[in-house]
């Protein structure tokens, strides 16, 4: 699974900066774990990134700092949207809407 970091903020002082993850970087979720440092708090093992030994007591990045990303990310429009949209476009050209001038009008 994926997800995108959106806090990267108070690293912890013990966590190398080689170990720490960047804000609006994607990463991929190999594991979800109870933290028991933080109760009720899950965290999470990367892929790209590790926290080592030197990262002790730290094992987990807290979840709460990433957004998961949905692996399918297809966005889907009903026919009758599409056609919807397409005579509103027609309405407009038809009428001349995009090019109108009503800065003066009442």
């Amino acid at each position: 699974m994926k997800a995108i970091c959106i806090d990267s903020s108070n690293k912890p002082e013990g966590i190398s900066e080689l170990e720490w993850i960047e804000e609006g970087e994607v990463y991929t979720i190999t594991e979800v774990v109870e933290m028991g440092l933080q109760n009720n708090k899950l965290g999470i093992a990367l892929a790209e990134v590790e926290l080592t030994s030197a990262s002790a007591p730290y094992k987990y990045y807290s979840l709460e700092r990433f957004l998961l990303v949905p692996n399918n990310m297809d966005l889907k429009m009903s026919t009758k949207q599409l056609e919807s949209k397409e005579e509103e476009k027609e309405e407009e050209k038809m009428f001349g809407a995009e090019d109108a001038d009503l800065t003066n009008s009442i």
